[in-house]
């Protein structure tokens, strides 16, 4: 019996959450994620004396920042 009650509270409150304020949330989270990676990997750019792994590096950013991009469009 609590269950049956428990389970339409859950789904009460699934009916009044918005999709749209869902995905903005993921979306925002994972745009952070993404400059926490892009930090991370400049970090390395600048202890590296390797030449091929700072180019490889640099071109992991560049490959982040535009999937950030795109995010961001998709977020608006």
């Amino acid at each position: 019996m609590k269950l049956e009650k428990i389970y339409e509270k859950i789904k009460k409150y699934l009916e009044l959450i918005e999709d749209d304020e869902i995905e903005k949330k993921k979306v925002s989270k994972l745009t952070e994620k993404i400059e926490d990676k892009i930090s991370k990997i400049k970090e390395k750019v600048k202890s590296s004396s390797n030449i091929e792994e700072e180019n490889r590096l640099r071109e992991e950013i560049g490959i982040l920042k535009k999937f950030k991009k795109q995010l961001k469009e998709k977020k608006d």
